[in-house]
C-alpha cells in the first residue's frame, strides 16, 4: 500500500483510531490541528499516546485555528487536556517543526501518498491550497466529518465540519478522491459498555489508557447511550484498509459557509453530469468492523 499520512486532532476517539492505524497501515507521520482542543494540546496529546504504547512515530503541530474563523473547541465531550480520564506519565517537552514544510518534503519524496483526515480539514486545505503541483502525489483522502441527516453539533452540522466549513468545502471540491465517513455510519458503531472491558484484557498501557479513556468519554459522548458509544475516527482508518465493510455512493456535496444557523451543514447537489466528486460512506457491517478493530489491537496485547 501507499505510504498513509494521517491528521488528527486527539480527542477520544482520535487516539483510538491512530493506535488502530499505526496496528496494520504504513504510517509515516502525523500532522496534528486544532479541533478538539487547541493545538498544543492535540499536538501533545498525540505524543503522549505513542509514548503509552512505546511506538516511535514523527508528530508534527499544524494549523491552530480555521481558516478564516475563530476555533471552538470541544471541551465538553473531551475535556480541558483533550484526552481527559486518564492520567498520562510526564514526557519531556519537544519542538515541532512547522507541518506544511514537513508535509512538502514528506510528500515529495514519496511516489504515492493516501490521506487520513479525522479531524477539521484546516491542513488538508492549506496545503492542497499551496501545493498545486504536488496533488497528483495525493492517490486518495479519507475523511471522516459531514454528516447528511442531522448533526452532533448543531441540529444541521457535524462537529469537524462546523469548526472550518470554509476547509471542508475547499477538500469536497478540490479534485482529489476524496472518501467520507460521516456520522450517518459512525452512529451505528457503537462500543457497548460491556466491551470497554476487552480493553483491559490487553493487560498492557495501551488497554488500560483506553479502559479510562472510554470510560470518561462515554458519559460525555452526547451521542453514547445504553447502547454504547460511537468510535468515530476509527472508521476513517476501516474505511482505507478494510473498505468492502461499508456501502458507498458517490456523490456531490456542498459545505454551508455562508448561514451561521446551517454552518457546516452538508447537502447533497446535482452533478448535473458530471462525476460526483466524492464517495460516501451510507452504511456499515458493523460486526465486521468491531471484530476487525479488535484484532488490530490484539497488536497490543501483552
Amino acid at each position: 500500500m501507499d505510504t498513509v499520512l494521517l491528521d488528527m486532532d486527539p480527542g477520544h476517539d482520535d487516539a483510538l483510531a491512530l493506535l488502530v492505524a499505526l496496528s496494520c497501515l504504513p504510517v509515516r507521520g502525523v500532522t496534528t490541528v486544532a479541533g478538539n482542543q487547541i493545538v498544543e494540546k492535540t499536538y501533545l496529546n498525540t505524543r503522549r499516546i505513542l509514548d503509552v504504547a512505546g511506538i516511535h512515530c514523527e508528530v508534527v503541530r499544524g494549523a491552530s485555528k480555521p481558516l478564516f474563523r475563530p476555533l471552538v473547541v470541544a471541551d465538553r465531550v473531551h475535556g480541558d487536556s483533550g484526552l481527559d480520564g486518564y492520567d498520562f506519565p510526564l514526557i519531556a517537552p519537544a519542538r515541532s517543526v512547522d507541518a506544511f514544510s514537513w508535509l512538502r518534503q514528506r510528500i515529495r519524496e514519496e511516489p504515492k501518498v493516501r490521506w487520513i483526515a479525522t479531524g477539521p480539514l484546516t491542513n488538508v486545505a492549506v496545503w492542497l491550497m499551496g501545493h498545486p503541483d504536488l496533488r497528483e502525489k495525493i492517490t486518495d483522502i479519507t475523511v471522516m466529518g459531514g454528516a447528511l441527516r442531522g448533526g452532533n453539533v448543531t441540529r444541521y452540522a457535524e462537529f469537524n465540519f462546523y469548526v472550518d466549513p470554509d476547509a471542508a468545502q475547499y477538500v469536497l471540491t478540490s479534485g482529489v478522491p476524496v472518501s467520507l465517513v460521516g456520522l450517518d455510519v459512525t452512529h451505528k458503531a457503537l462500543l457497548s459498555f460491556h466491551e470497554f472491558y476487552r480493553f483491559k484484557e490487553l493487560r498492557t498501557p495501551v488497554g488500560e489508557m483506553f479502559y479510562q479513556l472510554f470510560a470518561f468519554f462515554s458519559q460525555h459522548e452526547p451521542n453514547a447511550g445504553p447502547e454504547g458509544t460511537p468510535v468515530h475516527d476509527v472508521l476513517a482508518v476501516a474505511a482505507l484498509a478494510q473498505p468492502h465493510l461499508f456501502q458507498w455512493t458517490p456523490m456531490a456535496l456542498h459545505v454551508e459557509r455562508c448561514d451561521d444557523e446551517h454552518r457546516g451543514k452538508m447537502t447533497v447537489i446535482p452533478s448535473q453530469g458530471a462525476v460526483p466528486g466524492v464517495n460516501v460512506a451510507t452504511d456499515i457491517d458493523v460486526e465486521g468492523f468491531f471484530s476487525w478493530m479488535w484484532q488490530q489491537l490484539e497488536y497490543y496485547r501483552k
